[in-house]
């Protein structure tokens, strides 16, 4: 039963992230009148289709990807239902920034699903953490659960038995105890503890063992978090957002720079599932939007690059056409595009191969 969970998250995350970038294309394309002959979600074999009044919406059996079948574009040179389309309707008959808006409008679309799912996380399940040293969890078997400190306590004050120290407690970050700053090299410190308890103050012993690994002494406690406001929900959002984004350019640059060490650590559609399929299991649904937000910037970035095939060229044909004042050859672009769409496949082939090595080698 998990497994079919797992799959159908799966499908529902790349289903989502390529309707989206698709009706991108689709719309832009339709409000500038340009004629669309088919809306695919997938490629291969049809599993479905309808036919609206222009455009045949379509699934098809792979879902690794989409298209929108417009007039003009130099694959549907030989389409017979394109060659009766008035030239205004395509895009050889409208201007070049209204084909760049065309071109671009699925990777905005990919960044405003990405937008609005972090927006819709941080709004119903984002935490800040308090202002105060609040306790938010106690780890079981910990200092802090045998000494009977409880989860809403807020700590104010730490005596250090040994040394004779009193530190003062502000805010959560003041819970940093190490044999450095509290000039010790014992492995168990006696503390008492200062905390206030609703409207009552309580001393509480602690006997703190050392962990050697970083020589710091840790009680087992969490900080308290608060739900977020709207505002700062949305500022949270933004800063996702541009710390995916810039992680993703990052990648991609080393991806460019440094292709012999990066390639082997992408992953294809079977390692994206791999990862989709813990994260489900995690239960959090959080977890699950985050990942979504995360492919949806992705999709939208490796969309961006210069690779003849995606939308990226395809901007550069059109500014370069704009620039030298006619069309770019048909032959060209679409051998150009074929290649790269080739190099694309490959890619897939390779980093699947990993992925496939990585789960079962």
């Amino acid at each position: 039963m998990q497994n079919i969970i797992n799959v159908l998250v799966f499908l529902l995350i790349l289903g989502s992230i390529i309707i989206i970038h698709e009706l991108g294309h689709f719309l832009a394309a339709k409000f500038f009148g340009v004629y669309c002959g088919q809306f695919s979600i997938g490629f291969g074999p049809k599993i479905w289709s309808k036919k609206g009044k222009e455009t045949e919406y379509e699934i098809r059996a792979l879902p690794f990807g989409g298209f929108v079948a417009m007039a003009g574009e130099e694959n549907q040179e030989d389409n017979e239902e394109m060659q009766d389309i008035p030239i205004e309707r395509t895009l050889k008959g409208i201007k070049a920034y209204q084909k760049v808006i065309i071109f671009l409008a699925g990777v905005f679309m990919n960044f405003i699903l990405a937008i609005v799912v972090l927006l819709s996380v941080n709004v119903f399940a984002g935490q800040l953490p308090v202002n105060v040293a609040q306790v938010g969890t106690i780890s079981q078997g910990s200092a802090a659960e045998k000494s009977g400190l409880q989860v809403g306590d807020i700590i104010q004050q730490v005596d250090i038995v040994e040394t004779g120290q009193t530190i003062l407690i502000s805010n959560y970050e003041d819970i940093y105890f190490t044999q450095e700053n509290l000039k010790t090299t014992a492995n168990e410190i006696t503390m008492n503890v200062t905390v206030q308890r609703q409207n009552e103050k309580k001393v509480l012993t602690m006997k703190v063992q050392c962990d050697q690994t970083d020589a710091r002494y840790r009680l087992g406690i969490t900080q308290a978090t608060r739900p977020m406001n709207f505002v700062e929900a949305v500022q949270h959002t933004f800063i996702s957002f541009g710390e995916m984004s810039v992680a993703i350019f990052v990648a991609v640059g080393q991806l460019i720079t440094k292709f012999t060490d990066t390639v082997t650590q992408l992953s294809g559609p079977a390692g994206i599932y791999q990862i989709t399929a813990q994260v489900t299991e995690s239960g959090q649904v959080t977890y699950i939007l985050n990942l979504l937000a995360m492919l949806s910037i992705n999709v939208g970035i490796f969309n961006l690059l210069p690779i003849p095939g995606l939308d990226g060229c395809q901007v550069i044909f059109a500014i370069v056409e704009k620039m030298i004042g006619r069309e770019l050859p048909q032959k060209l672009k679409l051998t150009l595009q074929m290649i790269g769409l080739g190099l694309v496949m490959l890619l897939m082939v390779f980093v699947t191969y990993q992925d496939i090595m990585r789960i079962f080698g």
